[in-house]
């Protein structure tokens, strides 16, 4: 089971995550029809790539750090992903060897403001 805690001045939970949740979360994320929307949401986004109604500022992959192509690349990088049927055996592997790493500690963050993150098996 992981198990996050997060601290704070005013507040402290835990919240344990049973790894039957974590595969099932895979199952759901690597389904075809998952997978099949996520494809037309990002086909969707590529085409309105440039264009954005509100005056927020734009925090994607853009020009100003890899070159005019930068959210291109990062698209084309997730659908890579996406595309590809070993991505839900990886991860179901990756569960399987969380599991036998029990005790690990995988986040242990301490923020300015005194909050405290802690992700452990």
């Amino acid at each position: 089971m992981m198990i996050v805690k997060v601290k704070s001045t005013e507040h402290s939970f835990t919240i344990p995550v049973p790894y039957a949740v974590l595969r099932m979360g895979i199952g759901i994320l690597t389904s075809h029809f998952v997978r099949r929307k996520m494809k037309d949401w990002l086909n969707q986004y590529d085409g309105h790539a440039g264009e954005h109604s509100s005056g927020e500022p734009d925090f994607d992959l853009d020009s100003s750090q890899f070159g005019s192509n930068g959210s291109q690349f990062g698209i084309a990088l997730v659908q890579s992903i996406l595309e590809n049927q070993s991505t839900g055996q990886a991860l179901r592997q990756f569960i399987l060897e969380l599991q036998r790493c029990k005790g690990t500690v995988l986040v242990d963050v301490k923020a300015q403001d005194g909050t405290n993150v802690l992700i452990k098996l």
